[in-house]
């Protein structure tokens, strides 16, 4: 099925191309190209039109992230990954679609996903592909990872648990950046019992933690 959002997007870009009068020239295939990425990775829409540079949020943060995303290459080789901690509206899924754009345009394969994703498909087991796909992708960002989509039980928190950490232990190990955000200060409490420790361990050894301080960027517009 076809994305009409991402199709009208498209055909606005080339009517208003002041190069090529609506007639399709190479910066118009070249925009319209980006979008097909950024679609196909699963960025949310909003998202599409941001960059780190036009970012307004905490200047120290951004700093940070235009640190690991001057150079994808670089990045990717190193094998990081990053867990971005703030509050609500603190530029943590702006920035994070930022990078995975940027990785997706340097032809790497790049998905947006968010916990209630991977509760939805993996837990449950709706879509088995899913986990074969967020497991091996160049770039991974895990949004709104927060305790709080867990069915409160002691069976469904271990059964995510035991997922999660599985998922994050495989990428850490493989080196494969992994972008994880979340509103959650304590992070580690996220996963229970055992695991709990265990991505502890994980994330002091493969990632690393940024906390962001400021207000909700989004009650400014």
């Amino acid at each position: 099925m076809k994305n009409k959002k991402l199709e009208r997007i498209k055909l606005k870009i080339i009517e208003k191309c002041t190069k090529c009068n609506g007639e399709g020239c190479f910066d118009c295939k070249s925009k319209c190209n980006r979008l097909t990425k950024y679609a196909s990775s699963g960025i949310p829409s909003f998202f599409w039109d941001k960059s780190i540079k036009k970012f307004e949020g905490n200047p120290i943060f951004k700093q940070k992230i235009q640190s690991y995303a001057q150079d994808i290459n670089e990045w990717y080789d190193s094998g990081k990954s990053l867990i971005l901690v703030g509050g609500l509206g603190t530029g943590k899924s702006y920035m994070s679609c930022c990078c995975l754009k940027l990785s997706s345009v340097a032809d790497y394969s790049t998905i947006y996903t968010t916990m209630m994703d991977i509760i939805n498909n993996v837990v449950s087991n709706k879509e088995p592909e899913f986990l074969k796909k967020i497991l091996s992708c160049d770039f991974l960002v895990i949004d709104e990872f927060d305790s709080r989509w867990i069915f409160p039980s002691e069976k469904s928190e271990q059964m995510f648990s035991s997922n999660m950490e599985y998922l994050l232990r495989s990428r850490f190990q493989e080196g494969l950046p992994t972008i994880i955000c979340s509103n959650t200060s304590e992070i580690d409490q996220v996963l229970k019992g055992y695991h709990s420790k265990a991505f502890s361990s994980l994330k002091t050894k493969y990632a690393e933690v940024v906390y962001i301080a400021g207000g909700d960027l989004r009650r400014k517009k």
